[in-house]
């Protein structure tokens, strides 16, 4: 394996410059919150669904996803898979509803369909899950790029930390969102050159499907299961994900029409994911079966040395210099994600925890402030977090899983069905909150269950209670009684399940804590059932007329391109920085790249050019086609 050189350092240090060069670029932008955390919604749709694509990258997908594809073979592809299903199903359901909502944050609208209470509960919540999760990637990148430099880690993570946190501060969306189509094209061209390279080393696809172990739909990977159950719980997690989590990429565009097409386009891209993420791990454990008798994997012997199995084939294959590419990529996919966390979870600071309580009155330059500094706080937090996380011996891929599976039903299922379910108690949210949590903590902690079982116990019971919630509701009015004796037989049938279902003989503490959950639901739901019923007609009229302006077609001439505001044109600036990275990267050719070399290289400056012409073309094409058209006055 080759190591790296002067020529891989410049270009990560260029790409460096690159990303912050970019945010200085919007920094004019943005003149106020909604440009600053909803693009003005001028996002153009497919910079949007590009941007949903790369979100969903880190540094992670090549190293804790590679080490688990490496690990459990083909029901890793069987995972991978599930992205494109969930992806497209969950925006289909509520991306033109998110573009009507008028929001410049995900839990905005809660404030309306729901009340204050749950704005910040949801708030405080997602924004913790985000952090959380971020800090996860942000320690994957540097567990990949320290060893690989022979930097030192905790100030990789620094470093690198802070140059998202620089653009992010700066551009903004607009920012967020063109860095990401630039870094979803060098990632896709760098992976989908080192996919062939890979199979080469094999023999191609027929030869690696008889070389990998028979599929199981059962593995235990560092000391956890993992089954069909989780897959299929990943799927609900990431459907409804889709339908509330991504909720930024849906208001950020004009339309409604734009809206789903952004899904669409985020589903289809995402079938590359079990070719291009996938397979070469499976090549790494055909031609590497045994790591502890490879040289560059020996130092990471105890401390999960499958994790860097896709670094160590690109480190094979890929010449200098293309090897510095690599690296950007695998920056590219971490700063579109952890961008994406700074922009999101300032928003939700910014609006509906500053002026949901502290400053109800804020102007739109204030949000602005508030949130380029809380951008800045969530940076630093996420950083501090990485590196702790570093150190755990969990595993990346666990640890990203732990947090996945606990926070994201009870955070992600009142937001979607908030937009669906119109019957719904304004209460509803923060009960699922609380039962999501009390459910997911005790099956997983208590009870001992897998993470699939766990899920489908969150998501039953969450969604039993939000649609239930007005008619119980109307029943406390009628039978305070009746409800009493719900909540007695629920609590029973939660403590008989227990019993039934441990994995592991239960403790005396075990018990206590599943009798202190049995009684947190029972009591629990006798409060929330009040609270469902003290809906008065005002809130009532509130709710009716929020649901008017959802089913109101958002009118793109006044609400978007109102007070003689254009449009941003995106395409000749991502594709001509698409051509001029590619004409940069020829000079690689220049630094004595061996002959056997010389076409992985040529390929890779071809597709970048390649696309960028693609993209100035039909940009400008679709430019003085849009210029020529009246601007359309609903989202039809």
């Amino acid at each position: 394996m080759k190591s790296i050189d002067i020529l891989d350092y410049a270009v990560v240090v260029a790409y460096f410059l690159f990303m912050i060069g970019i945010g200085f670029y919007f920094r004019r932008v943005n003149k106020g919150a909604k440009e600053y955390f909803a693009g003005g919604s001028m996002i153009p749709w497919w910079v949007s669904g590009m941007t949903l694509y790369m979100a969903n990258f880190s540094a992670w997908t090549f190293t804790g996803a590679a080490g688990f594809a490496y690990s459990t073979g083909l029901f890793a592809i069987m995972y991978f898979g599930t992205w494109s299903i969930s992806y497209f199903i969950g925006s289909q359901l509520t991306a033109a509803k998110w573009r009507r909502t008028r929001s410049i944050s995900p839990v905005e609208y809660t404030y309306t369909r729901f009340n204050v209470t749950t704005q910040q509960f949801l708030g405080w919540v997602m924004s913790a899950n985000y952090v959380l999760a971020a800090g996860v990637q942000l320690a994957a990148t540097c567990e990949l790029l320290a060893p690989v430099m022979r930097l030192d880690i905790t100030m990789v993570i620094i470093v690198t930390g802070v140059v998202i946190l620089l653009y992010t501060f700066m551009g903004g969306l607009w920012a967020v969102s063109i860095t990401d189509v630039v870094q979803g094209v060098i990632l896709l061209s760098i992976t989908f050159i080192v996919m062939p390279l890979s199979l080469n080393l094999v023999g191609g696809v027929t030869p690696l499907l008889k070389s990998l172990p028979p599929f199981s739909l059962h593995h235990f990977y560092n000391g956890l299961n993992y089954d069909g159950n989780w897959l299929v719980g990943i799927f609900i997690i990431m459907a409804l994900g889709t339908a509330a989590g991504q909720a930024q990429r849906f208001y950020s565009v004009k339309n409604e029409k734009d809206a789903k097409r952004v899904g669409k386009l985020a589903g289809f891209l995402f079938l590359t994911v079990p070719f291009v993420f996938g397979v070469p791990p499976l090549v790494a454990r055909v031609i590497w079966p045994n790591l502890a008798s490879i040289p560059f994997f020996k130092p990471y012997i105890g401390h999960n040395p499958q994790d860097l199995v896709f670094v160590g084939l690109c480190l094979k294959l890929l010449p200098n210099g293309l090897i510095g590419v690599f690296l950007a990529a695998m920056l590219a996919a971490t700063m579109s994600t952890l961008s994406t966390v700074y922009n999101l979870v300032s928003s939700i600071l910014a609006r509906d925890v500053y002026q949901g309580l502290v400053n109800t009155s804020a102007t739109d330059q204030q949000l602005l402030k508030v949130g380029r500094w809380s951008s800045v706080t969530i940076g630093i937090v996420v950083i501090g977090l990485a590196v702790l996380f570093e150190h755990s011996k969990l595993g990346i891929f666990n640890m990203m899983q732990i947090f996945f599976t606990m926070l994201n039903i009870p955070v992600v299922l009142p937001i979607a069905c908030g937009l669906l379910i119109r019957k719904a108690s304004r209460w509803a949210a923060v009960a699922v909150i609380v039962w999501g949590l009390i459910i997911g903590l005790t099956t997983r902690y208590a009870l001992g269950w897998n993470m699939g079982y766990q899920i489908y116990a969150q998501a039953v019971t969450t969604f039993l209670i939000f649609i239930s919630s007005h008619s119980l509701g109307n029943l406390y009015l009628k039978s305070k009684g009746a409800i009493y004796g719900i909540a007695v037989a629920v609590s029973v049938v939660f403590f008989l399940v227990a019993l039934a279902t441990p994995v592991h003989p239960l403790s005396t503490l075990m018990l206590f804590v599943i009798v202190i959950a049995v009684l947190a639901i029972g009591i629990s739901l006798i409060i929330f059932s009040k609270l469902f019923s003290s809906e008065t007609e005002a809130q009532a009229k509130v709710l009716s007329d929020f649901f008017k302006k959802l089913d109101t077609p958002v009118d793109v001439a006044s609400e978007v391109f109102g007070a003689g505001k254009k449009q941003i044109s995106t395409f000749p600036l991502v594709g001509g920085t698409t051509i001029v990275m590619g004409i940069l990267m020829s000079l690689i050719f220049f630094s004595g790249v061996p002959a056997n070399e010389q076409l992985i290289l040529g390929v890779m400056v071809a597709i970048m050019i390649l696309f960028g012409a693609l993209l100035w073309y039909f940009g400008k094409r679709s430019e003085i086609r849009s210029s020529a058209e009246p601007v359309e006055r609903d989202g039809k």
